[in-house]
């Protein structure tokens, strides 16, 4: 049973970087009798995870969903300092750019962040600033309006909800826990192309291959944003990270499919059938090679492939006119990068907007945020967006100027 012995409880669902902000900032602000609830069993992050595979006594470092961030906002900004001060991130200097008919053509003026240690290291820097409970599964909530309090499953009674996670289950987890505003804005549509007349949270399903080379394959990028290809993003995780070993000229690298090659090899990617699977491999693994102007025939065979369904990947619309959602009402607020911008930076704050939210509310002040809001579409690569802004240039020293 949640306490109020620190003031107000909130019980955060979703341990990915909006929740971990969220609860970041609360806590700050003097509210510090928050949990986040996150069903990883290794760590947590959502979208900012990476996977640690052994292929034949060497350990692989894979980023297979966000791939790197950049910083545009002065409050995330701050966060990136400070994550930089504790060890957690670094500036990634690799050639990154676009790849058009074989050619590279590296971006200019892009100053690109990565976790240490491979995205993971962003929350699981950010969850030593709060309480999180893990592997936790939140099967169903209820707003109790006698008590204004919300019942979350087996884990009691809390003054707040904070819902910090999209898709399917955040539409169902809300479904009939007496807050209907906000369901509404939690449903969901899947769909490779932006349907501009529907006004509801629509995301892309994207596919993912993980794949070890024994070799390297000596291309002129560690990162590349991939056009009129069935692939959408390819990179290099074994120079992106620094993890290659002495002598070892293996490489592991992620491969991203478009929009429209996730939607027409949908499967449910809890049971990806085997065949589908070797089917999605080989073609995305000669997407590839022709989209890097490699022979096909001339690609060395990967001592390791795995290859996954990422099926709510992407935002292909935001909320437009807040940065956050919350109902005073009813105590329950909405975070996540689909309300600002389909990256972590996006994600950081609407989890600040949101904690600053329920402090005020906490003050006094009963005013709703978002509610009224409608949708506007994403414009940018199928893997999420990068904003940059020249006036914010991060100084290694641990400054941003």
């Amino acid at each position: 049973m949640a306490t109020n012995v620190h003031g107000p409880s909130v019980a955060i669902v979703g341990g990915g970087i909006a929740g971990l902000v969220c609860a970041a900032r609360l806590g700050q602000l003097g509210i510090t009798a928050a949990t986040v609830f996150d069903t990883g069993s290794h760590a947590p992050g959502g979208r900012c995870s990476t996977r640690k595979i052994d292929v034949a006594g060497k350990t692989f470092l894979f980023d297979h969903s966000a791939q790197y961030f950049t910083v545009s906002d002065n409050r995330f900004a701050k966060i990136v300092s400070f994550l930089h001060a504790k060890g957690a991130v670094k500036v990634w200097n690799g050639p990154v750019g676009v790849l058009k008919g074989g050619r590279f053509e590296r971006k200019s003026n892009l100053q690109a962040f990565v976790g240490t240690e491979g995205m993971k290291s962003v929350p699981e820097c950010l969850a030593t600033l709060s309480r999180v409970e893990r592997p936790v599964w939140i099967g169903n909530v209820v707003w109790e309006p006698m008590a204004k309090k919300w019942k979350v499953g087996k884990n009691g009674y809390f003054d707040y909800l904070v819902i910090a996670h999209n898709g399917k289950c955040a539409d169902r987890l809300m479904g009939n826990a007496g807050a209907p505003k906000i369901h509404e804005l939690l449903r969901v549509r899947f769909t490779p192309k932006l349907i501009q007349k529907v006004q509801q949270m629509q995301l892309c399903s994207l596919w993912v291959l993980l794949a070890v080379f024994p070799t390297s394959l000596k291309l002129p990028f560690e990162g590349a944003f991939v056009e009129d290809s069935d692939v959408t993003w390819v990179a290099n995780n074994t120079a992106k990270l620094g993890q290659r070993a002495a002598g070892d000229g293996s490489e592991c690298w992620t491969i991203f499919s478009s929009r429209q090659f996730g939607a027409a090899h949908k499967v449910p990617q809890e049971n990806i059938p085997p065949g589908k699977a070797d089917e999605v491999t080989k073609r995305l693994l000669a997407a590839f090679a022709k989209s890097a102007g490699l022979d096909s025939r001339a690609l060395p065979s990967p001592t390791y492939t795995k290859v996954q369904l990422w099926g709510a990947a992407v935002p292909l619309n935001v909320l437009d006119g807040a940065d956050c959602v919350f109902q005073s009402s009813q105590n329950v607020g909405i975070c996540g990068d689909w309300l600002v911008s389909p990256c972590i930076e996006g994600a950081a704050v609407s989890g600040l907007a949101l904690a600053e939210s329920i402090h005020r509310h906490v003050r006094g002040e009963r005013r709703d945020t978002g509610l009224g809001c409608t949708f506007k579409p994403v414009h940018g690569p199928a893997i999420g967006s990068f904003p940059t802004n020249s006036k914010l240039v991060f100084n290694p020293g641990g400054k941003t100027v």
